[in-house]
């Protein structure tokens, strides 16, 4: 059994202290260095937590640490017990506790897709953490993550990517730590603490030189049923996911109503859709030439809806002529050209399934003949008062 004995601790200490001995501290209870057989020196922290519950931890191994340091985190060990802790038991579970990685494989496989995240949210979700802050910081404790470290993966998203992925980076990373909050994991979310990046309006909308050539190109292009979700897309301002992913009891075509459930839109609320004349004789088409199914746009075995419009998209739009467009540019157009006709903000917000006028802001705009239109008449009301 090794030897006990009782010193300040000193670095000349340590250093004579014999093999197979232990040197306790006079100024620190519980605070010792051990001494193997073969030589090797480790500081310790012995305690007694309770009645039941005592233990020794190795605190670090000597000259790597020095005394002083060694010393100190004694202390806060002493300090833990006096007030109840169980230094073994805070130290398994640090050991146990969650990282960045285990918390972005949690949110991502588990919690996504129990709360219905759309898959292309989880995908890009994914992406943006495998790409921009799992390399660094995933073996990182999520109680260790500081607004520091968000800050870091923030801004460097920003100069990798764009103002743009570096935001949504931060709001998943967010949501992760809100997560976390709910399970224990951590008690705040240190994204708080980081701001966003300020982002600049996209106004990114076809003009209506620009979506007649877009419907003579889907008019020539060969395969008309992909060409028929793309002329849906412009006529009903819908999402790409709720336009290939409808089936036909969404739809009463006798009333004109696309009902679409809570499970296809983005704000889980059902949204009722009131469908022009012009969009109603194409429905009634479609449904007339493919009546063997249940999807408006079915993948290839017919069980399943189309998956993408990637491909068709880029040839219609390069058969057009009209420059780069998003697909998401069409929903905008379809915001803009109602709008520009007379409709009001409520009406547009309506037929897009927006929860808050704010949204529909961003995404309506006035075509600059009627701006010039407006302008006009305002300042000829001015000059005819003088």
């Amino acid at each position: 059994m090794p030897r006990r004995t009782n010193h300040r601790l000193t670095k000349t200490i340590i250093e004579t202290a014999v093999p197979n001995s232990v040197v306790w501290d006079s100024e620190v209870p519980g605070f010792g260095v051990r001494v193997t057989p073969a030589g090797s020196r480790s500081f310790v922290f012995q305690f007694r937590a309770s009645r039941l519950e005592q233990g020794r931890i190795t605190i670090g191994h000597y000259p790597a640490m020095s005394v002083e340091q060694a010393r100190k985190t004694a202390r806060v060990h002493r300090v833990s017990v006096d007030q109840g802790g169980n230094p073994s038991r805070e130290r398994r579970g640090d050991r146990a506790a969650v990282t960045l990685a285990e918390l972005a494989t949690y949110y991502l496989d588990t919690y996504g897709p129990q709360r219905g995240l759309k898959p292309q949210t989880i995908s890009d979700a994914r992406r943006l953490l495998e790409r921009l802050a799992l390399p660094r910081f995933g073996r990182r404790k999520v109680v260790e993550i500081t607004v520091g470290d968000i800050r870091s993966i923030h801004n460097d998203a920003h100069q990798r990517v764009s103002r743009y992925q570096a935001n949504k980076l931060r709001a998943v990373l967010s949501r992760m730590f809100t997560l976390a909050i709910q399970h224990e994991w951590r008690t705040d979310n240190p994204c708080r603490g980081v701001e966003k990046f300020a982002e600049d309006q996209r106004w990114n909308h076809l003009s209506p030189a620009q979506v007649a050539a877009l419907l003579e190109a889907c008019d020539r292009y060969r395969e008309q049923h992909a060409a028929n979700a793309v002329r849906l897309l412009l006529f009903t301002g819908a999402r790409l996911r709720e336009v290939i992913n409808s089936t036909w009891e969404q739809f009463d075509l006798d009333q004109g109503i696309w009902i679409k459930p809570s499970s296809h839109t983005k704000t889980k609320i059902v949204h009722r859709l009131q469908l022009a004349p012009m969009t109603i004789s194409l429905l009634k088409r479609m449904r007339d030439e493919r009546s063997n199914t249940k999807f408006l746009f079915p993948g290839r075995d017919g069980l399943k809806p189309r998956v993408d419009l990637k491909w068709p998209w880029k040839r219609i739009l390069d058969d057009a002529g009209i420059g780069h467009h998003r697909r998401h540019d069409l929903r905008r157009t379809t915001a803009s050209f109602m709008l520009s006709t007379g409709s009001d903000l409520m009406t547009v917000g309506k037929s897009l399934g927006h929860t808050q006028a704010s949204t529909t802001l961003r995404y309506a705009s006035l075509f600059d003949s009627v701006q010039r239109e407006g302008i006009t008449r305002a300042t000829e009301l001015m000059l005819g008062g003088k």
